[in-house]
Formats: structure tokens, C-alpha cells, sequence
């Protein structure tokens, strides 16, 4: 995921340097990317202290029955 996001901010930086996007629409990318970025990162660093405690959950949704009393 966050090799893609690299390559997203690489292709952006060429549009920057091409002009097929302004300074402003760039700055707005980077912020978003730096956002989606850092949320990620903490996102697996969370998921790998669950796995380090044996607190992981790999059951993606609950059993049917639980919505249905």
C-alpha cells in the first residue's frame, strides 16, 4: 500500500514539473498524501502490536446471527 502511495506522489511531482497541475494543486495532494500516509503507518503498527499481544482478530465481519437476535 504505501509503495503505491509513493508512486502516486512520483507521478504527481511529474505533473508538477510537466505543468499539467499547479503549485496549489500539488500542495493539496502532498497534504492529503502525507495524511493518508502517516494514518497508514499507525494503522500497521497497530495491527502489529494486536498480532505481537495475541489480540488479532482476522474475522473480517461477524457471523450473521449477531444481526439477527
Amino acid at each position: 500500500m504505501l509503495r503505491s502511495l509513493s508512486e502516486t506522489l512520483t507521478r504527481c511531482v511529474g505533473f508538477l514539473v510537466t505543468k499539467r497541475i499547479t503549485e496549489e494543486q500539488f500542495h493539496k495532494i502532498d497534504v492529503l498524501h502525507y495524511e493518508v500516509e502517516n494514518k497508514l503507518l499507525r494503522l500497521v503498527q497497530s495491527l502489529q502490536k494486536k498480532m505481537d499481544e495475541g489480540t488479532w482478530n482476522d474475522q473480517v465481519f461477524e457471523e450473521i446471527e449477531d444481526y439477527n437476535p
